[in-house]
């Protein structure tokens, strides 16, 4: 069970791994904040794969496959 803390930090932004895998980087309250981050890691760090996603996981350090059924991540972009 998620924490109230937990719950707040919904959107985050996913590390797309080569061997299709993720890693979550950071969590935010708001969509425009992640949004905001993931414009400026574009900028900074351009041949890594970034994505804003929805993630009430609260798992920040879980690698998981994507398109898994288990997953529990909803691409936003």
């Amino acid at each position: 069970m998620l924490t109230y803390k937990d719950r707040l930090c919904c959107w985050a932004i996913a590390r797309l791994l080569p061997s299709e895998q993720w890693i979550i980087v950071a969590r935010f309250r708001s969509r425009s904040d992640a949004d905001g981050h993931f414009q400026f890691l574009r900028q900074t760090i351009p041949h890594v794969k970034f994505e804003v996603v929805f993630d009430l996981s609260g798992d920040s350090n879980r690698l998981s496959a994507l398109g898994s059924s288990a997953n529990s991540l909803a691409s936003v972009l």
